[in-house]
Formats: structure tokens, C-alpha cells, sequence
């Protein structure tokens, strides 16, 4: 359903930009279309860092038969230092064209094998090759351990994903990182002698493949690209299947909200045009071959068709023998007006130690300078932002409006109420000493909602009614002998939901998932379906905090229910959807929150955490964080239960409490010092007795 949903959103957008495309029939109205492409590319990366100053070092130097290697660090921002090799031919005429090639997902990096091959093959011809490491590869991995020669922390797409969806909290991106480290690489060509300023080129494999793309289209400095296995066909539209494997690729390869402003993959790659462009693949297929045929069209329009070419390796993904040589006939027919070689020589690859910059191969354990961690502790040192609290109790209505619309402005929050539930009755199961009503609503359209209503046989209507939601479903609370039965036998009225993607309504995909790692929550279905609602410039938390306040309405429409409100009891990241819910609707009485995530500033502090991507707001950072939302409640009875770190360890209560001192800070303003409490369970204790007594001892 989910799933569904969010397919249907980005392929109504990518039809209407389809038809935008179509209208492009001169070279006139390319450029316009490219700018646009550009322009929009820019934006949703953040734009540039300011361009300091390289000091490049030269670690090592070192001759081979017809070139020489230097093993050379630059800065591309101050104190991140960039490591890799530069290849310069010993022969010929220079200056040289120089091309940067950015690496794709191998923890080698520029010292994987083929790779060395590919700026062996490309030096012999005569070309400058820099060749670099990404964040998070060869020696700027942040979790391989040198003594060891093992990684704490999966491979190279884990190293990219884990500081990249941190970066989102802060309103920063990983893409543009690493464009950036491409854009300072061709800075450093360009203050060597050797090299020709005007003849830069491009050459990424796979990861470095959609580097190469995305740097490429923004910086016109590269004069022609091989995009190589790196991104060559439509996100949209996906044309799920039930069969269809969904997950994403790492952060930095998404730019959010593409969709909203029609920049597909094919787009960039239009953007390079009039440049030369190759487009190598494994092996051509439909969606290559659509996205190829689209880009040749832009290529035609400009008047240049030659200068775009497409070729396939025939073999499983690497830079293989066959597309090394297609790159280097490439870059020697276009700056050297001439075919590259016939055949690749005989090369010899150098062992990593040999290409290293530091001494042991690692940036981060020879401590020389930054690494992506450290900037992230770094920039969230000084938020969020501090806020004012309300001057009393007067001056509380005006406080929590401003918070709410903050909130609903970082959620994309749109729940509307005035819709239809259209409640739909399934079942009635009865238990012992209480009955389960069985529903489904419509939260909006082409969204069910299913709810479980626990309904005591010891008392009687109208209801105090409970609203709970897990993060992982209402099934397992709601068996018997569960959590729920004890609620309802101890004469409490409950509904529980599933929201969207949660629980009954959760995508196969979901339950047929295996995680792989501990880390695996980086690329399952639910960072998927983040990932999806951002490209469209929405929010799957936004969504599911609607799903919450939808489910109010569901619950106070009942003909059993008292009218005057609801308390929540939620767990998990539900336990998250819910306090954004009460934030934002004055219906919810109560709300006791049980294990949620302490805050978001805890994940910037550390460098491995368990928390989906789907609970992220981006930029949340720069203007509040958990404790905020959690003042926007005031003066209702607010509860913090087993708040837990960024591991889903509990958290230190004492930690938990300076968290939240400026959210005590504000019930005490406002004369509600007694409604807001951060505590934990008593060791051993029953979860059902803190949940009673909330429901008993809170008042209204």
C-alpha cells in the first residue's frame, strides 16, 4: 500500500515533467533546460563550501618505466585532507590533459587492482590521472582498523550512509561533500605545471561513476566525462513489482527533492551536452538503452550526436579490460584528435603500502586532520540554536504556536480531518474479560489505517479511550497474554494502529527482510520509503504523525468514546509519531512515551547508531530537536519513559534528564512543573504497571 502510494506520487510527477522535456527541440532550449538542471542540482546540494586554501603534500615519489607516481594529500576543506595517487607520463609533450577519477564502492579505493590498471592504461596514452580517495574509503575509512586489517562496521556503502543521514539532521548532504573533494581535485590539477587547464576530464567506475556524473554537470571545468557503470537510467518511474527488490542506494547518490523539479538521472547526464560524454554498462538493457535514447535526443538537439557513445562490457560489474580501453580511446579522441591504443599493455599493479599517504594507511588513526565524524561533532556543538521559554503562563499559546508551525513546516505535516474515515468493521474477537473490534479507516486517500479497539467488558460506555502505537505493530501488544489484554482487563479502553508501512499494513518486502548486519536498517525498505517521500519534497515522518492524528479523529468518532480526548501511550518510534502528535494536536490529554529515541543531537555524537532514517526530519538541527517538541506539549501531562541512545541501549537517566531540562524548564514557566516527568522502569517490573499507572494517576 505504502509503497504504492509514494510509486504513484513520483511517477505524477515525472509524467509532468516528461511533457517539460518533450517541449525541448533547440539547442536554445537545451541550455535553458540545463541551467535549470544546474541550478536545481546546486540547490538541493546546498550550493559550496568556500574554496580555502589545498596545501597540498607530496608524501612520496616514486618512477615507473614511462611514468612516475606521486602519493599526494590536498585539503579540501581546512584540515580534511583529501589522499590519493597522481600519474604523470615521463615522455611526450605537456602540459598534459589531466583527468580526476573519483572511486566507486571499494575499500581499496584508487588502490583496487583494475582501478590501478585503468590510470596505468590512461598514463601510458598520456594523460595527468588523479586519482582519489572517497569519504569513507582506501585512507579515509573511518572504521577499518590498519592492526587488524578488519572493519567494525560493514564495507564501503555503510561508510557512506551512516555519517550521510546524519549530515540530513544538520541540513547538510554527503553529495555535496563529495562533490566538492572532485571540484578541489581539479583545482589541484590545474596549479600543476603539468597539466593542460584546458583539456580536464572525468572517469569514475560504478559509485565513481555517479560521482563522475554529478560533478561533471555542475562544473563545465570538465571538458569530457566516462561515466562508467555509474547511474545510466531512470529512478522514475520504478514500475514495482511484487517481485522488486527496493532499497536504496547510498544517501549521497539521492538528491532531495529531485522529483519536484524533474531531475531524473538522464537529466544530468543532458546536462553535460555539448561536452563529450561516454556511458559505460555491464551489459545493455532496457532501461539503459531508454535512458541512453534520451540522452542521444539532447545530443542531437545540440547539434554535437558524436560526442555522446554508449558501450557495454559484457562482463559482471568492474572496470574490465574492455571499458578501461574504451575510456582512454575516449579521452584520446577528444583531446588528442587521435585513437587511443589498440591493445593494454602489461601492467603492474602496486601493492596498497606503496600508494599510501599515511603510514599506516589510515587518516583517522594517524590523526591528520578531520575526518567526516569529527566535522559532524563539530557542527552540532552549538545546536540546536537556544530557544526562549514563555514568559508565563500567558504567554504559552503564542510559544507553542510558533513550535508548531515549526514542526509542521519540518514534518511536511498535512493531515487534513475534514476527510472521510470511512470505517471499515472486519471482525469482532472476544477474549476473556474484553472484546477486539477489528477496523480499518482511511487516514487519506489510498491509505488505510488498521486499528484495534480493546473494548473491557467491566466498563461501561462512553470510554475514556487510549490511543497506542508501536513502532514494530500492534500484533505482538495485542495477542494474549500481551501487553493490551492486561490494559483492558484492568478496565482501560484501548485502540491500537498500524500506520502506514507499519505492522499489518508494512510492505512484503519488509517482512521478507533479512538484515544482513546490524547496520542493515541504511538500506532497507523503510529508509527506502524516507528516501522516496523526499524526493518529492514530503515526509514519511510527516505522514505517519498524521497517521497518529487521524487515528484521534478515528477514536473520537466513536459512538463509545468520551469527546473530550484522548491520552497516548506509545513505544518505540511510535513513541515518536506520537509526541509529534501532541505537539501538534490539543485533543491528546496525555501522552507517555516509552523508549524513545533520547534525541537527535544524540546520533550526531557518535559514529554508529540503530535509528531509521524514517524518524528523520532533514535540517531538524538547525531549529529544535526532540526536547522542543516535547515543550510544544505544555501544560499537558507529558511522561518520558526508558528514553534510549542512539544504539537503543537505555539511556543514563541522569543524561536523559539534562536532555530534557530545558522541556522541564518550560512546564515549570508555565506553573506544570507536575506534569512532565523522565524516568525509567523499576529492574524486573511488569511494562504493563507503568502504563496503568499513568492511565490512573495522570490527571485530565
Amino acid at each position: 500500500m505504502l509503497l504504492s502510494y509514494l510509486g504513484r506520487g513520483l511517477e505524477k510527477l515525472d509524467a509532468h515533467w516528461d511533457r517539460e522535456r518533450a517541449k525541448v527541440q533547440t539547442a536554445e532550449a537545451l541550455e535553458a533546460r540545463n541551467a535549470f538542471v544546474r541550478e536545481k542540482f546546486e540547490e538541493m546540494i546546498g550550493g559550496y563550501p568556500e574554496r580555502t586554501p589545498l596545501d597540498p603534500v607530496i608524501r612520496d615519489r616514486f618512477e615507473r618505466a614511462g611514468h612516475r607516481v606521486e602519493n599526494v594529500m590536498f585539503q579540501s576543506r581546512p584540515d580534511f585532507w583529501v589522499t590519493g595517487n597522481l600519474y604523470i607520463p615521463n615522455g611526450g609533450k605537456g602540459p598534459f590533459p589531466g583527468i580526476i577519477s573519483p572511486c566507486g564502492h571499494y575499500a581499496l579505493a584508487r588502490m583496487q587492482p583494475d582501478y590501478q590498471y585503468a590510470y596505468l592504461s590512461l598514463v601510458k596514452a598520456g594523460f595527468v590521472v588523479l586519482a582519489f580517495d572517497p569519504i569513507g574509503q582506501g585512507e579515509r575509512r573511518h572504521y577499518w582498523n590498519p592492526q587488524t586489517g578488519e572493519t567494525e562496521v560493514g564495507n564501503a556503502i555503510y561508510e557512506h550512509s551512516m555519517p550521510g543521514q546524519l549530515l540530513l539532521l544538520l541540513g547538510e548532504n554527503l553529495t555535496q561533500y563529495r562533490i566538492w573533494d572532485c571540484m578541489r581535485a581539479i583545482d589541484y590539477l590545474l596549479e600543476r605545471p603539468e597539466v593542460d587547464p584546458e583539456r580536464i576530464g572525468c572517469a569514475g567506475h560504478s559509485g565513481g561513476g555517479t560521482l563522475t556524473l554529478f560533478v561533471s554537470a555542475l562544473d563545465q571545468r570538465v571538458r569530457c566525462a566516462v561515466v562508467n557503470q555509474g547511474g545510466t537510467g531512470h529512478r522514475w518511474p520504478m514500475h514495482l513489482k511484487p517481485e522488486s527488490a527496493v532499497g536504496p542506494a547510498d544517501v549521497e547518490q539521492n538528491l532531495f527533492p529531485a522529483a519536484i523539479h524533474g531531475v531524473d538521472l538522464p537529466d544530468l547526464h543532458s546536462a553535460i551536452a555539448p561536452r563529450p560524454l561516454l556511458a559505460l554498462i555491464e551489459y545493455f538493457t532496457p532501461r539503459f538503452n531508454k535512458a541512453a535514447e534520451e540522452i542521444q535526443k539532447a545530443y542531437d538537439v545540440a547539434g554535437v550526436p558524436e560526442r555522446f557513445a554508449t558501450e557495454e562490457a559484457g562482463d559482471p560489474h568492474a572496470w574490465t579490460m574492455k571499458l578501461r580501453q574504451a575510456t582512454t580511446n575516449w579521452f584520446s579522441r577528444w583531446f588528442y584528435n587521435k585513437p587511443g591504443p589498440k591493445r593494454e599493455p602489461i601492467f603492474e599493479h602496486e601493492a596498497p603500502e606503496k600508494l599510501y599517504c599515511t603510514p599506516n594507511g589510515s587518516i583517522r588513526t594517524a590523526r591528520r586532520g578531520h575526518t567526516i565524524f569529527s566535522l559532524i561533532l563539530e557542527k552540532q556543538a552549538n545546536l540546536p540554536p537556544d530557544r526562549e521559554l514563555p514568559a508565563g503562563r500567558s504567554d504559552l499559546e503564542s510559544h507553542r504556536k510558533k513550535a508548531t508551525e515549526e514542526i509542521r513546516d519540518l514534518t511536511r505535516f498535512k493531515a487534513d480531518s475534514s476527510f472521510p474515515l470511512n470505517v471499515r468493521h472486519l471482525m469482532t474477537t472476544r477474549r476473556k474479560g474484553y472484546r477486539i473490534e477489528k477496523q480499518e479507516f482511511l487516514s487519506e486517500p489510498g491509505i488505510h489505517v488498521s486499528a484495534w479497539a480493546f473494548l473491557p467488558d467491566d466498563a461501561r460506555a462512553p470510554y475514556k479511550a487510549t490511543l497506542f502505537a508501536n513502532g514494530n505493530g500492534k500484533r505482538r501488544d495485542g495477542m494474549e497474554f500481551g501487553l493490551l489484554e492486561k490494559l483492558a482487563q484492568n478496565g482501560h479502553m484501548v485502540v491500537a494502529v498500524d500506520v502506514r508501512g507499519v505492522g499489518e499494513t508494512a510492505p512484503n518486502r519488509a517482512r521478507r527482510t533479512r538484515r544482513t548486519n546490524e547496520f542493515s536498517h541504511l538500506f532497507d525498505v523503510e529508509t527506502a520509503m524516507a528516501y522516496m517521500a523526499w524526493f518529492m519534497d514530503e515526509s514519511l515522518l510527516g505522514m505517519r504523525v498524521g497517521d497518529i492524528v487521524r487515528s484521534i479523529d478515528y477514536v473520537l468518532a466513536r459512538d463509545d468514546v468520551e469527546k473530550s480526548g484522548v491520552r497516548l501511550i506509545a513505544r518505540g518510534h511510535g513513541a515518536l509519531w506520537s509526541l509529534y502528535a501532541a505537539a501538534l494536536d490539543p485533543r491528546v490529554r496525555g501522552l507517555l512515551a516509552d523508549r524513545p529515541l533520547l534525541s537527535y543531537k544524540s546520533l550526531t555524537q557518535t559514529d554508529r547508531y540503530l535509528h531509521s532514517a524514517s524518524i528523520f526530519a532533514p535540517g531538524i538541527l538547525n531549529r529544535l530537536d526532540l526536547p522542543h517538541v516535547a515543550g510544544a506539549v505544555a501544560d499537558r501531562d507529558l511522561v518520558i519513559l526508558d528514553p534510549v541512545d542512539p544504539m537503543g541501549r537505555p539511556a543514563d537517566l541522569h543524561l536523559s534528564r539534562r536532555t530534557y531540562a530545558w522541556t522541564r524548564a518550560l512546564y515549570s514557566a508555565v506553573g506544570a512543573e507536575d506534569r512532565f516527568e523522565v524516568t525509567v522502569r523499576p529492574p524486573g517490573s511488569d511494562p504493563a504497571d507503568a502504563y496503568r499507572s499513568f492511565l490512573h494517576h495522570r490527571r485530565a
